[in-house]
C-alpha cells in the first residue's frame, strides 16, 4: 500500500460526495470521496492508495487523474506483473503493472516516467484509537 503525508487545500462537497484537494510535496492531488470528510481544510492527512491503481507513462498525458512525476527505483519484472518502486519526492511509490506493457514502454531504473493515479482510488487513512 502506498502512503503519502499531505494538507488539505480545498474541500467542494455536494450531498454525500467530496472532491478533497491535497497538497503532497508541492504537487495538488484530488481525492473523490464517498463521504464528506471530517477534516477542515489545513489539516493534514494521510493518502494511501494500491500499488495495482497507479499507471506508468513515459509521457506527460492530458487527464482529470493525478498525475506525478518519478525516478525508477527499482524494477522486479515476473512473468505476468511487474513490481516498480518509484522515488517521488525521496518517498517511494510501488506501482505493479503488467509485465508486456512495461516491457512496452522500454524503461530502466534511473529514467523518469509519470505516475497516474485516479481521484476516486485515493483514500484518506483514519486512525481509530476507540474515539
Amino acid at each position: 500500500m502506498n502512503r503519502l503525508k499531505g494538507r488539505i487545500t480545498s474541500i467542494q462537497s455536494s450531498q454525500h460526495l467530496s472532491l478533497v484537494n491535497v497538497e503532497v510535496c508541492g504537487d495538488s492531488l484530488c481525492l473523490l470521496l464517498l463521504e464528506k470528510p471530517t477534516e477542515n481544510v489545513g489539516s493534514e492527512v494521510d493518502l494511501v492508495f494500491k500499488e495495482s491503481e497507479v499507471i506508468l507513462s513515459k509521457e506527460a498525458i492530458r487527464s482529470t487523474a493525478n498525475i506525478c512525476k518519478g525516478i525508477i527505483n527499482k524494477i522486479e519484472e515476473g512473468k505476468v506483473l511487474t513490481y516498480v518502486t518509484l522515488l517521488y519526492n525521496g518517498i517511494e511509490i510501488a506501482a505493479l503493472v503488467p509485465t508486456m506493457t512495461f516491457i512496452l514502454m522500454e524503461c530502466k531504473t534511473g529514467d523518469g516516467v509519470y505516475w497516474i493515479i485516479s481521484p476516486s482510488e485515493i483514500s484518506l487513512q483514519r486512525s481509530h484509537h476507540g474515539n
